[in-house]
């Protein structure tokens, strides 16, 4: 007899919308030999909108738990939201729990994982949490003071450790948020999965056709304020000034956007949200990929980076992360000072003058064909110990 497994996922996309997500993978791979149930948000966070659009039936079950939504991700109404989230799902998890083996949680959220890890014991299911962000460390890009702050005076530090100390099984984003979990727990078993990307929908996205012979300079993601895209937009408004060849691609959206519209050049480019394979057309037509923080954020092995790894772009890079600066030993890439206009430039400057680095040498880690087996090994293992 199948096993049941739920999968919960504040933040995933679903199918026919522009990005594919860890989970939305994983409820297929899932699904080849257990009964999945999806469970994710009415609000997609990417773009702030309600989801009104019905899906075309997929081999596992979605769901979609209504909360209000909000327009900035540091706000009150981003906690209300989350709140009443956290109470639409206890009602749904209370009416539909019994039938549970298995319980893959994506973490943030911190409520959600708290009132699983309370509850699992009670009624026979194994809690695996898959950790995207280190919440509430994460909180210090947007309230840089915290930082001098120990961790365990941080808010929800308590809720952190004890979501990670119940978890029968730990799956991170990278070794860093897996080291921060481990440092207070003991799981049946543990393993870092970058996001990654499916290199086969990378394979069948044509390179994007781009007039002209500038070097150009792309960046995917949000544009919110934990993301240095200014210093980047600036520092190529000046070496337009200065005669050189280069223009920048901004894929995504965010707070920060009518800002930095606001004084892009004319070689600045703005494409909105796309399609994942419409961004990889892109990518594969630009010799920079961007990656861009501001010093005091958190964030270790993110979405975009899997993507840049998995597409091979070279990269401009800012962020000193230890286990993103071992990777990029094998890859090529220009770093910057975060928030340094004249530092952005003379990175930029480099890669043009090195002919050497404008190859693209795709990181084979993170092919989620390679990775990800390694949650479905554990799932396994996990649901076979009773």
């Amino acid at each position: 007899m199948k096993r049941n497994i739920l999968l919960l996922a504040p933040y995933c996309s679903l199918p026919g919308e522009q990005k594919f997500n860890r989970f939305l993978y994983l409820a297929e791979l899932l699904s080849v030999q257990y009964n999945v149930t999806l469970v994710t948000s009415s609000f997609r966070h990417y773009d702030k909108q309600q989801r009104i659009d019905e899906f075309p039936k997929q081999k596992f079950d979605i769901v979609k738990i209504y909360e209000p939504g909000y327009v900035d991700n540091v706000s009150l109404k981003r906690v209300y939201s989350h709140r009443v989230f956290l109470k639409n799902f206890i009602d749904w998890f209370n009416g539909n729990s019994g039938g549970f083996d298995l319980v893959y949680s994506a973490y943030p959220l911190i409520g959600t994982n708290v009132f699983l890890a309370k509850n699992k014991t009670k009624l026979n299911y194994k809690l695996v949490i898959d950790i995207q962000d280190v919440w509430p460390e994460a909180i210090a890009s947007a309230f840089p003071f915290i930082v001098s702050i120990p961790k365990a005076f941080l808010p929800f530090t308590k809720k952190a450790n004890y979501c990670y100390k119940n978890a029968d099984g730990l799956v991170a984003v990278s070794k860093t948020y897996l080291d921060r979990a481990l440092s207070v727990s003991n799981p049946q078993a543990s393993e870092v999965v970058y996001i990654g990307s499916d290199s086969f929908k990378i394979d069948e996205a044509p390179k994007k056709e781009l007039k002209g012979n500038n070097i150009k300079l792309i960046y995917i993601g949000s544009l919110g304020y934990s993301y240095d895209v200014k210093t980047v937009l600036c520092a190529v408004n000046k070496l337009v000034e200065q005669g050189y060849g280069v223009e920048f691609h901004i894929v995504g959206g965010g707070k920060q956007e009518p800002a930095l519209k606001a004084i892009a050049g004319d070689n600045i480019y703005f494409h909105g949200f796309v399609t994942f394979n419409e961004m990889v057309s892109l990518v594969k037509a630009c010799e920079l990929g961007v990656n861009a923080l501001v010093g005091s954020a958190p964030q270790s092995i993110t979405n975009k980076l899997s993507d840049y790894f998995s597409i091979g772009v070279p990269m401009l890079n800012s962020q000193k992360t230890p286990e993103l600066l071992t990777l990029l030993e094998h890859h090529p890439h220009v770093n910057y000072e975060a928030g340094d206009i004249k530092s952005c430039e003379l990175a930029i400057k480099k890669f043009i003058e090195t002919e050497t680095l404008q190859t693209f040498t795709p990181n084979k880690l993170f092919y989620r064909k390679n990775s990800y087996p390694k949650i479905i090994n554990m799932v396994e293992s996990l649901c076979l110990k009773d």
